[in-house]
């Protein structure tokens, strides 16, 4: 049986617009649910009118955008922080410093300049520490960077008039090079820098060498300090070489300067030597064993003066018969001799060749006896004395 489908609901027009066209009505869904008129495009609908479905409501943000949006946010702020943290740090880190490779002062001055003038400002006031701390290597021996040493190299000479003449720099890398009065005397040096690890400029090395071997066992200062072994480290500065043995002395230029970087110290013109007191009791010495030796009538004499009991040509000495004497050129010369100090061992002392001594004594060849003459006999050497020693004695070569 058929059925006329229901007439649709309709409305009052709006005043002004034309009618509306008829809605066509459309048969159930399937499910038998009734599907609502839709409206008329192109005419809006207005709130609270019957029969016309007003503006949907605007419906707020979801969760998962204002969580977005917070988050966003959020993420905004942290980076602006982390800019400003790592902006301040770097601020500070260049206000600082960072720790010495050398020392344990602050090592950071900024500019690679700076650095080398804090360097000379630390040696002038006699601050060690920071000096070292500009370093960017540890020394080998630290015995000589000390202030009580710096105090007296400025004593001496101070450190003033620092200037930089020149600063090639880049990349972490190169030279500053530097002028500045030492005691009055001008000086020019170059100095490597370096800022590797972004800690701050350091000195590459920065230090002088001074060879102490020469004077090994003479009780050797450098401004006052006592040394030993064979080399030891200075900074820029003026040295005073002298020696706390009462039995020896330094002359020549015993005052000294550091000047350039990684450059030895020159003591060439420095040569050790006996006191007059030690000199006088070296001659002492000799001529007591020479008047000693010679006195004696044995074969075995001492001071290289022994005879052997048969000559080459067969000759029979006879022992406590022998009689020696020397020369008036001979106790001239042991009168007059000044010894120079051996170079691998400073503290002997070694004089000069002495000469013949005239030998006899009662003898017996081919069964006939008498007193022979002992030609081209022994003679007294170069006597040696090691005038370091609580019991010196002397040696002969």
């Amino acid at each position: 049986m058929s059925q006329n489908p229901p007439t649709p609901p309709s409305g009052p027009n709006e005043p002004g617009l034309p009618p509306l066209p008829p809605q066509q009505w459309q048969d159930p869904a399937p499910q038998g649910h009734w599907q609502q008129p839709q409206p008329h495009p192109g005419y809006p609908n207005e709130p609270g009118q019957p029969g016309q479905p007003g503006r949907p409501p605007k419906k707020g943000l979801g969760t998962g955008a204002i969580l977005g949006i917070v988050g966003g946010g959020l993420l905004l702020v942290i980076v602006v922080i982390i800019v400003i943290a790592v902006v301040v740090s770097r601020v500070f880190a260049g206000a600082a410093g960072g720790d010495s490779g050398g020392g344990s002062g602050s090592g950071d001055s900024g500019t690679a300049s700076e650095t080398v003038e804090a360097f000379f400002t630390a040696l002038s006031d006699a601050d060690s520490e920071t000096a070292l701390g500009l370093i960017s290597q540890a020394p080998d021996d630290d015995t000589l960077l000390t202030d009580e040493v710096l105090a007296a190299s400025n004593e001496l000479a101070p450190i003033t008039d620092v200037a930089i003449v020149d600063d090639t720099t880049e990349n972490g890398y190169g030279d500053v090079t530097v002028s500045y009065s030492l005691g009055g005397t001008p000086v020019t040096a170059e100095y490597s820098v370096d800022d590797y690890d972004d800690d701050g400029w350091k000195i590459t090395g920065g230090l002088s060498y001074l060879n102490v071997d020469r004077f090994d066992g003479l009780g050797l200062t450098v401004n006052g300090q006592e040394v030993s072994g064979t080399e030891v480290q200075l900074f820029p500065g003026t040295y005073q070489l002298a020696t706390t043995l009462p039995n020896f002395t330094l002359t020549g230029t015993t005052t000294v300067t550091a000047t350039e970087p990684f450059g030895s110290v020159d003591v060439g013109d420095i040569e050790p030597g006996l006191s007059d007191a030690a000199l006088a009791q070296f001659r002492t010495l000799v001529q007591s064993a020479v008047d000693a030796c010679v006195a004696s009538t044995t074969l075995a004499a001492g001071c290289g003066l022994e005879l052997p009991a048969t000559l080459d040509d067969g000759t029979q000495l006879t022992d406590g018969t022998i009689t020696r004497s020397i020369s008036a050129d001979a106790t001239v010369t042991i009168q007059n001799m000044v010894p120079t100090l051996s170079y691998d061992n400073p503290t002997l002392a070694q004089g000069e060749f002495i000469g013949s001594v005239s030998t006899s004594g009662q003898c017996t060849q081919n069964g006939a006896s008498g007193t022979c003459d002992v030609l081209f006999g022994p003679s007294l050497g170069a006597p040696s004395i090691d005038m370091a020693s609580a019991n010196p004695t002397v040696l002969w070569d």
